[in-house]
């Protein structure tokens, strides 16, 4: 039956609430916005027509509360709720009251949401329609005894997975039977945090895979067609970063019968709206059901890059009664697309989340940006911390990655460390170019963290100019006179010297001289985004550079450097500076990131061993486990269960001990 759709609630926030109300303005269709104390002030509500307060609580009582939510609708008298990702949109409570209430949920039938919902319920349906599944136990894990059976029944590696829930949250992957009490507690705790289930199960670790999804997209009337698939292996802790459309991995005949078999999953439940069906596939590119997400995915936009198919509006036509218009035999996929996500983490300091004021915020225009904040915008402990979706496309997949990196690259941040280093460098690595990777790649090629530090020698040249002609672009406002301009510099960055002698300086740029090597030099420093576009002999670069006194940190191509600046004349003064040979001793465990403690492992007087968890920290629904270094005697506890801590505040008092 049709029903007109004319007013639609958004239950979601962020970059996923603001992408849902600009489709939602197209289609001429109202909007009401829902938001909790701390998102008062956010982005999103600027695009509804109107707004209803939840509650002080971040979660529980605000975006998770279901009666509160419905009852919403019912007075604004609203015709639908689209949920986004996360929060509700897998609820099947939320859908089941929904329709209850004569309220459309867009989204998929509430039986296909509890059936897929559930990853036991789900592989047992995959098997009905005849879906290649992963070797593993297809039960929920009650104790610790029966997980050591099933792990000696199907060997090591193994799994723990939540039934509930997605997102790598309530995940953990077993190499060594003595870790998995930890694991098997750690996956239980983060899964009732994140999903309100605390049930798990485990199924055989495939090594080495490629993620791979298929979208599909159902009408109420049974037709059920693929659009093709996205390559989602670029992942840390489990969750995606970088994904690409299509993928450059699968051949045509592994392509369809993916499609086939997510298509063939889809019919088996009578699902209908948008969904996502998920395999990992091995090196010989036999392919395993991983999970059906039943909603809209994080990285929707990359599949309508290439198929130029609205996937908000296709699932708001799909809910109010409208067959699918597309014709699966005419389906045009063209181009390339690939999306990275910035994300609020400090990816030196094991992408541990960064919350904030956005005290500056410039994102480029060349590409296609999903963002869900603006400057001026706090982000949140209590929330995902996905800022914004850069999205390029491209002819090809090297022109993608290409017009990717450019945008990245001018994208300029202050108040919160990002990931976007860290994406540069993934993006412009030979084994990303060569599409070289798995799941593994980030703690493969990264297994000593990211500090953007390992900085080739080419790139090292370019900075080491960028900061110089920095320095003298400085000097050349201030000075009337050029020829009071020191010509003689010396460099230092990464422990490597660099001579550079000023040949000439005008308004047009300089030219520089390093080992009778010339460098013609122009530089333009963007108003706007205080991005340094420079020209050096033909060739142009973006570059990043913040001054603090003679030091400059300059950011480009992924990697990052410190480069101190002297006039020759100053440069044997450095010499004689008295080097730093103290070592601090640090006799307290402090924490990284605000937060929330999960639990308390130590007591006070306690003999803890190197590598043993001292504490657990819940920050932006991402559990933080924090181990002891060195054998250690607790002499002072500072916090407790589910206290809220701030970033650098001490936890526990310890000494340390042989």
């Amino acid at each position: 039956m049709k029903k007109k759709i004319k007013k639609i609630l958004i239950a979601n926030r962020g970059e996923i609430a603001v992408r849902i109300a600009r489709t939602c303005k197209k289609l001429k269709i109202k909007t009401v916005g829902i938001y909790s104390q701390q998102d008062e002030d956010s982005y999103h509500l600027t695009l509804m027509d109107e707004k209803v307060f939840l509650s002080k609580d971040p979660l529980n009582e605000s975006y998770l509360n279901i009666k509160k939510i419905v009852n919403i609708c019912k007075k604004l008298k609203v015709d639908a709720v689209h949920p986004g990702y996360g929060f509700l949109s897998e609820n099947y409570q939320f859908s089941k009251l929904l329709s209850k209430n004569n309220i459309i949920f867009i989204g998929p039938p509430p039986d296909a949401v509890r059936a897929m919902g559930d990853k036991i319920s789900s592989k047992k349906i995959a098997l009905k329609a005849n879906v290649n599944c992963i070797p593993g136990i297809n039960k929920e894990i009650k104790s610790l005894e029966q997980a050591f059976n099933i792990l000696i029944d199907i060997g090591l590696p193994v799994m723990i997975k939540a039934s509930a829930g997605g997102g790598g949250k309530g995940m953990r992957i077993v190499y060594k039977k003595e870790d998995l009490k930890e694991l098997l507690r750690s996956a239980k705790s983060e899964a009732k945090n994140a999903f309100g289930d605390d049930r798990v199960f485990i199924e055989k670790y495939i090594e080495n895979p490629r993620h791979i999804e298929i979208q599909v997209l159902g009408d109420k009337y049974g037709k059920i067609i693929s659009l093709g698939e996205r390559e989602c292996s670029i992942q840390r802790r489990h969750q995606k970063i970088i994904e690409e459309a299509p993928s450059s991995f699968l051949d045509e005949s592994t392509r369809k019968e993916m499609g086939e078999q997510a298509v063939r999953l889809a019919k088996q439940v009578k699902y209908f709206s948008a969904g996502t069906v998920e395999f990992v596939v091995d090196k010989n590119k036999n392919f395993y059901f991983l999970e059906m997400n039943t909603r809209l995915q994080v990285e929707h936009p990359v599949t309508e890059e290439i198929t130029g198919i609205d996937l908000v509006k296709e699932m708001i036509m799909i809910a109010q009664g409208e067959k699918i218009s597309i014709d699966d035999n005419k389906l045009s996929i063209k181009d390339w697309a690939i999306e990275a996500r910035l994300c609020s983490e400090d990816p030196s300091k094991e992408f541990l989340p960064s919350a904030g004021k956005i005290k500056k915020m410039v994102l480029p225009t060349i590409v296609r940006i999903d963002q869900g904040y603006v400057e001026g915008d706090i982000v949140s402990i209590y929330y995902d911390s996905l800022l914004a979706k850069i999205i390029s496309k491209g002819s090809d997949r090297k022109s993608a990655i290409n017009k990717l990196i450019e945008a990245l690259e001018l994208i300029n941040i202050r108040g919160v460390q990002t990931n976007q280093d860290f994406l540069i460098n993934i993006l412009s690595s030979n084994e990303f170019s060569k599409a070289n990777f798995d799941t593994n790649f980030i703690s493969k090629k990264y297994k000593d963290g990211f500090a953007a530090k390992n900085v080739e020698s080419n790139k090292l040249e370019i900075m080491a100019i960028a900061a110089l002609a920095n320095q003298l672009h400085y000097l050349r406002e201030i000075n009337d006179d050029f020829s009071k301009i020191s010509k003689e510099w010396i460099l230092i960055a990464e422990n490597k010297s660099f001579e550079f002698k000023m040949i000439s300086i005008s308004e047009l740029g300089f030219v520089l001289d390093k080992n009778k090597k010339k460098f013609f030099v122009e530089l333009y420093i963007d108003p706007t985004s205080y991005i340094c576009k420079i020209k050096i002999n033909d060739n142009f670069y973006n570059l990043r550079v913040n001054k603090d006194e003679n030091v400059y940190e300059v950011f480009y191509g992924g990697s990052f450097s410190q480069i101190n600046i002297f006039r020759s004349s100053e440069y044997e003064s450095l010499k004689n500076l008295p080097k730093n040979t103290t070592k601090e001793e640090n006799n307290y465990l402090v924490s990284p990131m605000p937060g929330k403690v999960v639990d308390v492992l130590v007591n006070e007087g306690d003999i803890i061993g190197v590598g043993k968890t001292l504490i657990i920290l819940d920050a932006m629904k991402m559990e933080n486990i924090l181990k002891s270094e060195t054998k250690v005697r607790v002499l002072k506890v500072f916090v407790k269960k589910d206290e809220a801590v701030s970033a650098e505040q001490n936890l526990i008092k310890l000494k340390q001990i042989k």
